[in-house]
């Protein structure tokens, strides 16, 4: 297994920019068609229950046209995500496991991953403006009712201001300088979460971002760590 892994990336590293980028968008409309075809013209968001957290960054991303990535186990609801994001005109979404077995984090099931299997899978999820996690439901909420629905997101995003002003008043400015030093953010995602943040703010029809927009915005980033 080992060395059919760097056979691959052997191959990998040999191809043109251009095969590259041709690669990923046959990876991207093979994954796009999988989530449409797992959706069955029915509501995605509908089938997925709980997750309450992962629709509202859907939401979010759709509105302000960020890129998303989910991170879970698998059966967890990913791929109902990336449908419903599919019919919000939503196309930079990515799902990813939180380590090669899926359980890292899991309060009902163990993981046995190393350390090092650990960091080789965290090491090649897509950079996303939002990561937000996705776990598997509790019992309790699989017969339960379905929560926010597909009319519910386009809703929302379409009742959402075009404001774009990214300044940021006192307290949000310091609330954004303790994450970035406490979680170790770098410049760029400092820069993605004030863009979430003028989202996050557009859909409560804010003309400027608060505080409580950039904590919320931060959480969409503290699951990188």
């Amino acid at each position: 297994m080992k060395d059919m892994t760097e056979d691959t990336t052997s191959s990998l590293l040999t191809l043109t920019d251009s095969k590259l980028a041709a690669l990923h968008r046959q990876a991207a409309n093979e994954m796009a068609r999988r989530s449409k075809a797992a959706a069955c013209g029915r509501d995605a968001a509908a089938i997925i229950c709980g997750n309450e957290m992962a629709k509202r960054a859907l939401v979010v991303a759709a509105a302000g046209g960020h890129s998303i990535l989910f991170v879970g186990p698998h059966n967890c609801g990913k791929t109902m995500l990336r449908a419903a994001a599919l019919e919000l005109g939503l196309g930079s979404t990515f799902e990813a496991l939180p380590c090669p077995c899926g359980h890292r984090s899991s309060p009902i099931r163990s993981c046995n991953c190393t350390a090092a299997e650990i960091d080789r899978c965290l090491a090649a999820w897509p950079v996303a403006d939002i990561t937000v996690e996705v776990p598997e439901p509790p019992q309790r909420e699989l017969n339960g009712r379905p929560g926010t629905t597909l009319v519910d997101m386009q809703s929302q995003v379409a009742r959402a201001s075009a404001y774009t002003d990214l300044t940021l008043d006192q307290d949000s400015a310091a609330i954004l300088k303790c994450a970035c030093v406490e979680l170790g953010i770098d410049p760029d995602g400092r820069q993605r979460i004030i863009a979430v943040a003028r989202t996050i703010a557009n859909l409560d029809n804010c003309q400027r971002i608060e505080s409580r927009h950039v904590c919320e915005a931060t959480n969409y980033r503290m699951f990188r760590r």
